[in-house]
């Protein structure tokens, strides 16, 4: 049997999602297993360039904006590795420390990038790779395959729940934990933290609503019955990780879950999708009513210690401010804020990202990481919006998988790992899709 392009190319993502969801749910400390994750995009990126560009009947009408955009994010830290005079960089905002540094030092001012970190800016464009690969995928996807690729992530989650079992089990850490720093005692899953697994759940149980749908036809008619269970123990899952994030934001998942299978249900409250649903969200509401809630009302005691995020914004924000309009340097959050952390902030907890991605994103890249969110807010209103109206069942379920995980932006950095990067391009993936054909 001769193997096809098409078949190449799912056969390419889902190993891809499968190296996402396994070996890039850290954003940091690891960098043989996010190199494997890139090492395996590059085929997926360059047989999905390859069909889009030689395949005069591909339409892209519908993808000319975002593929736009993400040009414009991957030249960022690109332009800012580019050497530069003495004369340049010196005169750059936020640099005068660097310069100064040199001076005492006795060396002469070399040609330097922008970036103050060039090594992390430069692990930043290598990372852009396998989000890219996905999206510019998807684009290429039939139906069939988006919904088989959905199923794959909703498995992969399910076995980070089982192996979450292990972890809360061995609460003084262990071999179920993947990664060396992470929240031991916490039901991480396939992360090193327990705020990403959240987020994880989060954008899937709007996917696994729609899969519920796809048990009406016959293709689908076994993984639909596999998305209502995942529901019901993620919503469980979500109480048991107690990330305050992911419980804030647990109500507008399973409302958007429950949207989801009422429009693909004809709009009518008596379908069995919306029934089943809404029955396996109110018995996880109640078991973890019954059996967690005063551990998950202790996260937000009035009277605990105030988050250290809050208290470090207004100096993420003073810093840049000093390196406007560039910023920075992509992925260098860790120098500059060592630089400006005041002495009252200093303790054994690690402040390694700003907590608010679209802050260090203004920090790192400056007004250009501040137009990228707005940018793509231009593009992604009107999608969803169109999505919902007139779209299949998987395309309002990416656009709310979206929101959350732009909802958990401003207080985290979901992104920042390749898990949720990949899961994120996907859903723009199916959200862009020209046409949008399927069930």
């Amino acid at each position: 049997m001769r193997i096809g392009v098409p078949d190449i190319r799912f056969a390419l993502a889902a190993l891809l999602v499968g190296a996402a969801a396994i070996l890039g749910g850290a954003s940091r400390e690891n960098p043989l297993r996010l190199a494997a994750v890139e090492l395996c995009a590059l085929p997926l990126a360059a047989v999905s360039l390859r069909g889009m560009v030689l395949d005069k009947t591909v339409r892209t009408d519908g993808a000319a904006f975002p593929l736009a955009l993400l040009g414009a994010i991957a030249a960022v830290p690109l332009v800012q590795l580019i050497p530069l005079p003495p004369g340049y960089w010196t005169a750059l905002p936020g640099q005068a420390p660097r310069a100064e540094a040199l001076r005492l030092a006795r060396i002469p001012m070399p040609w330097l990038p922008l970036s103050l970190s060039p090594d992390d800016t430069g692990r930043a464009a290598l990372a852009l790779i396998p989000p890219a690969a996905v999206f510019i995928a998807t684009l290429r996807l039939g139906a069939d395959e988006r919904w088989r690729l959905v199923c794959l992530w909703i498995a992969l989650a399910a076995a980070g729940l089982a192996l979450g079992l292990a972890q809360v089990a061995t609460p003084a850490g262990g071999p179920a934990y993947p990664y060396g720093t992470t929240n031991v005692g916490s039901l991480v899953g396939l992360f090193a933290n327990r705020n990403h697994e959240a987020g994880f759940l989060l954008a899937l149980l709007p996917m696994a609503a729609a899969l519920t749908l796809a048990s009406r036809a016959a293709d689908h008619s076994h993984a639909g019955w596999m998305a209502w269970p995942f529901i019901l123990v993620s919503i469980v899952a979500l109480g048991v990780i107690r990330s305050r994030a992911g419980l804030i934001l647990a109500a507008p998942a399973t409302l958007a879950s429950l949207a989801v299978a009422w429009r693909g249900g004809g709009g009518r409250l008596g379908g069995w999708p919306v029934a089943v649903i809404a029955a396996a969200i109110g018995v996880a509401a109640l078991a973890v009513a019954l059996l967690g809630l005063d551990p998950i009302l202790s996260r937000f005691d009035s009277h605990a210690p105030a988050d250290f995020r809050f208290e470090a914004w207004p100096h993420v924000i003073a810093a840049a401010r000093g390196f406007l309009p560039f910023g920075s340097g992509v992925g260098s959050f860790d120098r500059v804020f060592e630089a400006v952390e005041p002495l009252a902030l200093v303790g054994p907890t690690y402040f390694n990202h700003a907590h608010n991605d679209y802050l260090e994103l203004w920090l790192e890249a400056g007004w250009a990481g501040a137009a990228f969110p707005a940018l793509f807010l231009v593009w992604f209103i009107p999608a969803a919006c169109r999505a919902w109206r007139s779209g299949p069942p998987l395309a309002p379920a990416s656009s709310a998988a979206i929101a959350l995980l732009m909802a958990q932006s401003a207080v985290d950095y979901p992104l920042r790992t390749e898990t949720l990067a990949v899961l994120f391009a996907f859903c723009c993936g199916v959200l862009a899709a020209p046409g949008r054909p399927g069930p």
